[in-house]
């Protein structure tokens, strides 16, 4: 659509179309909790996150729920019941929705500062643009908190205790870089 190659009916088309196949998959192989957590996704991603890019900065975080929750997804379609609830799922299906949280905000606000003049010329509300020294101090941050999921995954018996420490240090590496 940028480019001025697809019209915005077809993109609406080809978003719907996925929705509803991506729906009737989901629906039909796992259970409605993993469909349920799908249509919010897309719901979430299109009416929440994509509109809020270019009036708050609050977008980055809404963002990473989105990104968050396809683990959680996963988790639910695992379960052996017929219709789950999201109190069924087990620890380590939090743990990594939360650890793909605050990747994905490390992550996006860290590569958002450096193109944070593109983002301001097209008019996006992102932290980098509208506080860049809070955006840098909450890309740290939230690196620093992905230290102790390692621990936490290891000490639940989720992986040995190497992998841990292999993932504080390179937690500790993004959150210095």
């Amino acid at each position: 659509m940028v480019l001025g190659r697809i019209s915005m009916a077809h993109a609406i088309g080809f978003v719907l179309a996925c929705t509803v196949g991506g729906t009737a998959i989901l629906y039909t192989k796992s259970n409605p909790l993993t469909t349920g957590l799908g249509l919010a996704n897309v719901g979430l991603y299109a009416f929440v996150y994509t509109p809020l890019k270019v009036i708050h900065p609050i977008n980055t975080w809404i963002g990473a729920v989105v990104g968050a929750i396809p683990p959680i997804m996963g988790a639910a379609a695992a379960q052996k019941q017929a219709n789950p609830h999201l109190r069924d799922l087990g620890w380590d299906a939090w743990l990594l929705g939360g650890v793909l949280f605050a990747w994905q905000i490390t992550h996006f606000l860290a590569l958002s500062f450096f193109i944070r003049k593109d983002y301001a010329r097209a008019g996006y509300q992102m932290l980098s643009v509208t506080n860049p020294l809070l955006c840098a101090r909450l890309a740290t941050r939230y690196g620093l908190y992905l230290v102790p999921a390692g621990f936490i995954g290891a000490y639940m018996g989720c992986h040995d205790w190497l992998f841990a420490v292999d993932a504080a240090l390179l937690a500790l590496y993004l959150a210095y870089m």
